[in-house]
């Protein structure tokens, strides 16, 4: 390989180990190597003893399982069978496997740590299904048939054991209980069922035996005893080591060290540092040897010299006048024609900022690039995507170049002088970047010279320049169509990374958009990066409105679901954070914020996604209340049947009271206290036997617009005594409804009766009806012009027994039995209401066949 100018001048400055350096290098290495030689030794030999323990306990185990097994299968079932019959089967006298495992176990508590399992494939019993590595087992003992058993050390869950496995093969007798299902005992089927463990062969192992003995303890205290021995070892060596490295040093480095100071000191002419500067490439002993040889040939040129300047000394003045002259002008062309080449790498460089189109560029590097390289033409190959050949891209002056290269093509790559004259082949594709990359390849027109395009040591094409000298190359030249090999490597890279970067950004924009709820990108520091259209859509907003605003500055022009991010910014978020937001239209919106977190874990965006709920939110809250009324109304029911008959006989016993007292009025003031309280329940009671009761209604078509007119007629009266005036807006386009009229009746009448208790003295109700026939609904508003509901309670008005009145006025079962009767009929009703504007309640409901 051949390095390049700066890696030449950073090795020249390297200088190699001397001789101490070399002598204690080579002793250190041997002394490790003999540590490492014992410690290894004696942790395997320590090994092999732990594998030999552990296979003589788990070898000891196997045979008496085997000789519990062979007791159980030759005299204790043979003789079952004779007892019993050949149709019966006693599990915990006859089952080899549930024997040898009941005697494990017995064995595992004075020996806990030692595992034994028996499992099989398909087994009778899903607990001793054998898992992946069992399996693997059972199919190596049928691959290998001669195999008797297998050890090794495995690990399991983190933890090494020392593993014995033995094949189970069954015999004829096994086959009673394993063969075909209609010959096993009815016992084995009617237990374990007619499909697992059966249709058993005596030619395959189905079943193995595990012994499992831990060993991670045992081979941790062996590493650390071989730890401990390497330790011990190398201590010592390095003391002795340090012993001869102080004693090298003293008797044969300091000396030499001291003679080659006394040749430098007496040397101090250029030619002289010129030597020592070759020296210094050496070793000690060599650096000795040069000087000498070198400090003899020094003194031979000099003698040489003088005797050559004292014959002519008047022509080599002229001559070295001369040779400066010619130095000073060939210096002037040189810098001129540097100057031309720097100017063309800051030309190409400066070519990313005009377009980030690569086939828009590509023509005028080669123009630049052929006013400073002497060639006839030159053209651009790029890399297919599969990098399996390489297309022309453009030419100058170049028709004869292919349109394509396979990366069968050969060439030569052109050496240095270090390297020598000749040249090495290989493929145009096998190419990499630096010196190497100088190639030369027969093409239609003759040989072509190719350099590479190279961006962070990877090949992104060639250029290739017709009609050039191969042998004129000198090592400025090189390095010159290095250079721009090098720079136009780096703009293509540039400008494909450009490239790239803005279709991810149109990628990450479109799936963005592609969210119908709002999105944000927000930097940490509260910063606008990215929205997608439904938030543009949603708040009339443009992105250069609203990228790279400040959330707060953009919360201040319209109120956005994302207050929450103001108290997120005070802290590093790291996990994701979720919130219900409500804005001052009433509008609910769920929010979540995602951190995007670098590699480091630093928080570099943040993510905020909100979601428009009202509609959901407005459902549930409806759902609640319906829940609560019909659970309300059963509870009414009971309590009022229960309180009703109660209060019958206390008035009753105080008509009685009356005609006993008929002559004392204090007593019968008394009574008709106790009279008016107990008819004040009496009213209680009705009013929640009529709440209870209005669960079932009595539908028929009828007319709103009627029930309305039925309503208003009845309370005007009361209402002109208040100075409430009544206005009224009804659609006569409204079809007959299908509905229960009385309770209707009874819901308009609770609007108006609230709304005159609201309005108290002097003002006005309205009511307008609607029909909305695109929507397949009927929209009834009732308003009045009292001093409206707080905020706070609008979301209990509908509540069984809440009210605003005193105990008197009222049971505060109003609105909820309104509430109640709307809802049965399929409708909705809301209100809405700012305080000192009054308030509206409205009522939707559904037009038949809606």
């Amino acid at each position: 390989m051949v390095l390049g100018k700066k890696a030449k001048e950073l090795l020249s400055h390297i200088k190699p180990p001397g001789v101490q350096g070399k002598f204690l290098i080579g002793l250190a290495f041997i002394l490790f190597l003999f540590c490492l030689f014992w410690s290894v030794i004696i942790f395997t030999q320590q090994k092999k003893r732990l594998q030999e323990e552990a296979l003589n306990k788990a070898e000891l185990v196997m045979a008496a399982v085997d000789a519990n097994r062979a007791y159980v299968q030759k005299i204790l079932r043979p003789r079952m069978y004779a007892l019993l019959g050949q149709d019966s089967f006693v599990i915990e006298a006859m089952s080899t496997s549930y024997v040898t495992r009941v005697v494990m176990d017995n064995f595992k508590e004075d020996l806990p740590d030692i595992s034994y399992r028996r499992v099989a494939i398909n087994a009778k019993n899903p607990k001793f299904e054998a898992d992946q590595r069992e399996k693997e087992m059972i199919r190596y003992f049928n691959d290998h048939p001669q195999a008797l058993s297998w050890q090794g050390i495995r690990t399991v869950a983190g933890e090494q054991y020392f593993m014995k496995f033995s094949p189970v093969r069954y015999d004829q007798s096994c086959l009673h209980c394993h063969g075909r299902p209609e010959d096993a005992p009815r016992s084995i089927v009617a237990t374990y069922g007619g499909t697992r463990g059966f249709f058993m062969k005596t030619d395959r192992v189905s079943s193995v035996v595990s012994v499992a003995i831990p060993v991670g303890e045992g081979l941790r205290r062996i590493g650390k005893f071989a730890f401990s021995v390497f330790s011990t070892v190398f201590l010592s060596f390095f003391c002795m080591y340090a012993l001869i490295a102080f004693f090298f040093n003293r008797l044969i480095i300091q000396n030499i060290r001291a003679l080659l100071d006394i040749f430098r000191l007496n040397l101090t002419d250029q030619k002289g540092e010129q030597l020592f500067r070759q020296a210094r490439s050496l070793d000690e002993i060599g650096e000795l040897n040069a000087t000498a040889t070198l400090i003899a040939r020094h003194l031979q040129e000099n003698r040489l010299q003088l005797t050559d300047y004292a014959e002519n000394l008047e022509g080599k003045v002229e001559e070295r006048t001369r040779a400066l002259q010619e130095s000073q002008d060939q210096l002037r062309r040189q810098m001129q024609e540097r100057n031309r080449e720097l100017r063309t790498l800051n030309i190409i460089a400066e070519l990313i900022t005009q377009s980030v189109d690569l086939r828009a560029i590509l023509p005028k590097v080669l123009r630049q690039t052929l006013e400073v390289i002497p060639a006839r033409g030159a053209g651009i190959y790029l890399f297919h995507p599969d990098r399996q050949g390489l297309s022309l891209q453009c030419h100058d002056n170049a028709p004869e170049l292919a349109a394509s290269l396979s990366c069968d093509v050969i060439s030569h790559r052109i050496l240095t002088e270090v390297e020598g004259n000749a040249s090495a082949s290989s493929t145009i594709c096998e190419a990499a970047c630096g010196e190497l990359n100088f190639f030369t390849s027969d093409s239609v027109g003759g040989k072509c010279l190719n350099i590479p395009l190279c961006c962070r040591k990877r090949i992104l094409g060639i250029m290739t320049f017709t009609g050039y000298d191969v042998g004129e190359i000198d090592p400025r030249h090189r390095e010159l169509l290095l250079s721009i090999g090098r720079q136009v490597g780096v703009t293509m890279e540039s400008l494909q990374n450009m490239a790239s970067l803005m279709q991810s950004k149109e990628l990450l924009q479109s799936v963005f958009d592609a969210i119908a709820d709002l999105v944000m990108l927000v930097s940490p520091d509260g910063f606008l990066r990215m929205v997608n259209k439904a938030f543009l859509a949603r708040y009339g907003f443009s992105p250069d409105t609203v990228l790279n605003r400040h959330i707060e500055e953009l919360a201040r022009m319209q109120p956005v679901p994302f207050e929450l991010f103001s108290h997120i910014f005070q802290i590093k978020l790291l996990e994701p954070v979720s919130d219900f937001s409500k804005l001052p239209n009433g509008q609910i919106f769920e929010t979540h914020f995602y951190p995007a977190l670098d590699d480091q874990g630093e928080l570099k965006n943040v993510v905020c996604y909100a979601k428009d709920v009202t509609q959901q939110k407005q459902v549930e809250h409806r759902m609640q209340q319906a829940e609560k009324l019909v659970a309300l109304g059963q509870l009414a029911a009971g309590v009022a049947h229960e309180i009703n008959n109660p209060l019958g006989i206390i008035l009753c016993y105080t008509d009685l009271l009356k005609e006993d007292f008929a002559g004392l009025p204090d007593k019968i003031e008394d009574l008709g206290v106790i009279e008016k309280h107990a008819k004040n329940c009496q009213r209680i009671v009705h009013d929640l036997l009529s709440f209870a009761r209005n669960q079932q209604t009595t539908r028929a078509p009828g007319s709103l617009n009627a029930i309305i007119e039925q309503v208003i007629s009845m309370v005007a009266g009361q209402l002109a005594k208040q100075g409430i005036t009544v206005a009224r807006k009804l659609d006569p386009d409204i079809p007959f409804l299908d509905m229960d009229g009385e309770k209707m009746k009874q819901v308009f009448m609770n609007l108006f009766i609230n709304a005159a208790q609201a309005i108290g003295e002097k003002g006005e109700i309205s009511i307008e009806s609607n029909c909305l026939r695109t929507k397949g609904q009927v929209r009834i508003v009732v308003r009045d012009t009292g001093p409206g509901i707080a905020p706070e309670i609008q979301h209990k008005i509908f509540e069984p027994f809440f009210t605003t009145k005193g105990p008197r006025d009222g049971t505060g079962l109003g609105l909820s039995l309104s509430y109640g009767i709307v809802r049965d009929h399929g409708g909705e009703i809301y209100v809405r209401s700012k305080p000192g504007k009054g308030a509206a309640f409205i009522i939707i409901l559904p037009l038949p066949g809606a």
